[in-house]
């Protein structure tokens, strides 16, 4: 862990990028700085795309330092000079891609994502379309490897590409809504789950969601629990608890992710945590590397 960082889960291909076709993948990972952390200034040897989260802070890009917050997203070009500086009093939290353009396998869609990030003139932009949804389940399908993992990553890592594209040249997104126009309580519910599914670090209240869906908390809770027969603040918690699980499988300490779940106290955090598994958070994670441990040969007869 760097100093001044709350965490750092990166994971690096300087060796060796990641081939996944047209895209090669040099690094992707999560960072939690703290008040005033510096990333020192620093040439770009390939693109970046940070994803702010949480807080704000300043970046740097070919035009200069930017003011940035969370719910914005920045690319870096190759060359560039590079640097981030978090505020002083809401620390920054970012996730960041760093990638290529492989020329042998360009087709024309790639070719054209690869032109508007050349020429893209506002480096920043909103993330309109929760980018940061998609690398938190990146690094959720990095924590369970199995015959489809690489397979779902590289898709994942296209996403975000293709998502950042449509956000830089500012493509509004259309939203799916499920149901005729007179089902207008299913949408709701729908729209609700959504932002939560895709926000659940960043919901500091729960209350908070009446404003981003345009109704009062109090209605929008009497309603969820109508159509799914949950509260809304059971759906929310088994959220978190799902995110805590996968920030475990990380090797995240305890107090980070209480941190990161926005619970006040270290001991509120393995409470609540402990009463949904029936177990704390350390007895979680033995549990987890006992499950990762190979199991002993069994012995053999002698012949």
């Amino acid at each position: 862990m760097l100093r001044g960082l709350k965490f750092h889960f990166d994971n690096e291909y300087i060796g060796e990028p990641v081939s996944y076709g047209p895209v090669l993948l040099w690094q992707i990972g999560d960072i939690g700085c703290d008040p005033g952390y510096v990333v020192k200034d620093h040439q770009q040897y390939c693109y970046e795309i940070t994803c702010v989260v949480g807080g704000r802070g300043h970046i740097a890009g070919r035009d200069g330092e930017n003011p940035i917050r969370k719910g914005q997203l920045f690319l870096n070009r190759p060359k560039e000079i590079h640097r981030i500086r978090s505020d002083m009093m809401d620390p920054i939290r970012y996730f960041y891609l760093g990638f290529d353009f492989d020329r042998t396998y360009l087709d024309s869609t790639w070719k054209t994502v690869k032109r508007a990030f050349d020429e893209c003139a506002r480096p920043l932009a909103d993330d309109i379309f929760e980018i940061n949804a998609v690398f938190s389940s990146v690094f959720d399908e990095m924590m369970g490897k199995d015959a489809a993992t690489k397979e779902i990553i590289r898709c994942r890592i296209y996403e975000i590409l293709l998502l950042a594209y449509r956000a830089f040249i500012q493509k509004k997104p259309q939203r799916y809504l499920p149901g005729s126009d007179s089902n207008r309580h299913s949408q709701l519910v729908y729209s609700v789950i959504n932002y939560i599914d895709a926000n659940v670090c960043a919901i500091d209240y729960l209350q908070d969601i009446g404003n981003q869906v345009g109704y009062s908390y109090t209605y929008i809770s009497r309603l969820f629990t109508k159509v799914t027969g949950k509260s809304l603040q059971t759906y929310y918690n088994e959220k978190r608890f799902d995110k805590a699980v996968s920030f475990l499988k990380m090797g995240m300490p305890s107090k980070e992710i209480a941190v990161l779940l926005k619970y006040k106290t270290l001991s509120s955090f393995s409470k609540a945590f402990s009463n949904y598994f029936g177990m704390s958070p350390s007895e979680y994670r033995k549990k987890l590397q006992q499950e990762e441990e190979p199991e002993p040969p069994e012995p053999q007869e002698g012949r």
